[in-house]
């Protein structure tokens, strides 16, 4: 077994930085709102915003974000490369209503670009202060030699892993259930991972208004997470 098919489980091992973030990303002012308690509530949720939410257009971004990664090997054009992963980057930030969700996700971003530097793979550009947690995990696949299939794979699982690490803390639910939760939702995982890389990002759309909505109260729930 090749070393790039193991490396990609430094993403996503609760160990380390990158993995070991438990936002709520929303999830927790959802749940006060609407009042729910019940570990099918949080199963739905996610499955509901796999299918028709806002990880799917993030996901995609890794694909786009790939490509021009990809055409650093034959262009000398950096000026151009660098304009397009800026504005790609910065249409994937706009889409993220709320500001603390923006700032988790430059956090994020910037814990795996010091990850991946450690690891010998320097980001080629400048990087300025707000950058997508999904431009620095394309280009730490891109690094390490993963796949697009495998990079959707991992980030969508680790997405799905945190929300339900997240409703451990905010709902009585055990780890047992939630692994069992994180069981059922890989075949959705697998399924989804294949059309988001086989449709074009502008095929995609986004129609989980509710936790979209949900995320605009995210600052005032903000810490009772990391209390927990």
């Amino acid at each position: 077994m090749k070393k790039n098919h193991l490396i990609k489980y430094l993403l996503i091992s609760p160990s380390l930085p990158v993995g070991g973030f438990c936002y709520s990303d929303g999830l927790e002012s959802y749940l006060s709102i609407k009042n729910l308690q019940e570990s099918d509530n949080i199963k739905e949720l996610i499955k509901n915003e796999l299918k028709i939410g806002q990880i799917r257009i993030e996901a995609k971004c890794l694909t786009e974000f790939f490509d021009i990664f990809e055409e650093l090997k034959g262009t000398n054009n950096l000026k151009d490369n660098k304009r397009r992963l800026l504005s790609l980057d910065k249409w994937l930030l706009s889409s993220r209503d709320c500001s603390e969700i923006r700032e988790q996700q430059t956090q994020m971003a910037k814990s795996l670009f010091e990850l991946t530097k450690e690891f010998g793979y320097e980001y080629v550009y400048e990087k300025n202060k707000i950058i997508s947690w999904s431009l620095a995990w394309s280009w730490a696949c891109f690094s390490f030699q993963i796949n697009k299939i495998e990079m959707i794979e991992n980030f969508i699982y680790a997405w799905t892993a945190n929300q339900l690490s997240a409703a451990i803390r905010l709902i009585p639910m055990g780890s047992i259930k939630a692994q069992s939760i994180q069981l059922e939702l890989l075949d959705l995982i697998s399924d989804v991972s294949q059309e988001i890389v086989d449709r074009n990002i502008n095929d995609l759309y986004v129609g989980n208004i509710s936790l979209s909505m949900a995320q605009q109260n995210h600052n005032d729930l903000y810490t009772k997470l990391f209390r927990s």
